[in-house]
């Protein structure tokens, strides 16, 4: 009997072991519980950001007269969408920003750690508010005849990440804080100053009168990302006169000047060509007047054309890039450089001397809300 009173008694202290190490795993998982949801409940919390944008704008002044429009004027920023990203760059939720105000957001998702903008995006259809940065923004669809004008360019940013950076006012809570800087895909080419034929009096030709100026081998339409868009558009060499379906973005129809043997230099007006890459080539049209008799071993045309095919600076040739304008002031030709259309007949091409003005980018201080 006693033997089996310690049996007895042993299996129901082993019972009661084994439910209180049952209790303890309950506890413990109440714990682990208790724990995660603390954890869960911080990840369900809020983010307070604060954001500085700097915008681009380039100090050129006016070089010469006649400008058709104010180059005095810096890239103006309108309409800039912020972007709230996850780390994948998928798009949380887009809100509208100023340069130099208070970019200060509450109640942000904490699924939001980077940040980028876009500004001046000046289409019919709207820049999705869903999707991805690099996949749905950057490769979106721009039409260069919206952006002719210096100061609307388009504006991209890169991705920034959010840091945290001390505590917000309001609530006490940790404030994130980036910076994302504007800048343009695109480049420009202007065309201003005197436009002389240095030889003018002892060639064939009484009269050189401009009629039209612009670019061919430009792009259409282009992406956020500085990427191209279907095919390039060159000269109709075979219709005759200024290229056709260049769109009017691309060249100006012109009242002259008129060049002459008396005034071999004409003041030329402004002009200027917003351009995603380089183009093959700055077209000048003229009609002309020229000498009767013609003098042998003189070829004239009518109407002639001046072909500017590269530029250069006194560093050498170059390649266009984003950011930056390329002015070309006081051009000077000779009459054995004008040409016609011709693609059966050799041509002589210009290289153009270029003075280079960068589309600054400056950074703006905002003020930060209390």
């Amino acid at each position: 009997v006693g033997s089996e009173m310690c049996i007895r008694d042993s299996y129901q202290l082993m019972k009661l072991n084994k439910y209180f190490m049952l209790g303890l795993a309950g506890l413990a998982f109440a714990a682990c519980s208790n724990e995660d949801e603390g954890n869960d409940i911080l990840t369900k919390g809020t983010k307070q950001i604060s954001v500085t944008i700097s915008a681009g704008s380039y100090g050129q002044t006016k070089a010469g007269s006649g400008w058709t429009e104010d180059t005095d004027k810096a890239i103006n920023p309108q309409n800039i969408k912020l972007y709230l990203l996850k780390a994948d760059g998928n798009i949380v939720e887009v809100k509208d920003a100023q340069v130099g105000s208070d970019n200060v957001y509450h109640n942000v998702s904490p699924e939001v750690t980077k940040i980028a903008a876009v500004a001046n995006f000046n289409e019919d259809t709207p820049l999705p508010v869903e999707g991805n940065w690099d996949n749905d923004i950057l490769k979106a669809t721009l039409n260069m005849n919206k952006y002719g004008v210096a100061s609307t360019a388009p504006l991209a940013s890169k991705v920034a990440d959010l840091v945290p950076n001390g505590t917000d006012a309001t609530d006490g809570n940790t404030m994130y804080t980036a910076t994302v800087e504007l800048a343009t895909m695109l480049s420009r080419i202007e065309l201003s100053g005197n436009l002389t034929c240095t030889n003018l009096g002892v060639s064939a030709y009484s009269k050189l009168a401009l009629t039209h100026i612009g670019l061919n081998g430009v792009h259409q339409q282009f992406t956020l990302g500085g990427k191209p868009v279907g095919n390039e558009l060159y000269d109709k060499t075979n219709q005759g006169g200024y290229p056709v379906s260049v769109p009017a973005c691309f060249y100006d129809e012109t009242d002259g000047p008129e060049i002459t043997t008396t005034a071999e230099t004409a003041l030329l007006a402004g002009y200027g060509y917003n351009v995603l890459g380089q183009p093959k080539e700055m077209l000048l049209k003229f009609n002309t007047e020229f000498k009767s008799p013609v003098a042998e071993g003189f070829i004239v045309y009518n109407p002639a054309y001046l072909k500017i095919t590269g530029l250069k600076t006194e560093k050498g040739e170059v390649t266009m890039e984003p950011g930056k304008i390329y002015q070309i002031t006081d051009l000077e030709f000779t009459e054995e450089d004008l040409t016609d259309l011709d693609p059966g007949e050799p041509t002589i091409c210009v290289t153009a001397t270029v003075k280079v003005k960068n589309w600054d980018i400056v950074k703006v201080e905002p003020e930060y809300g209390k």
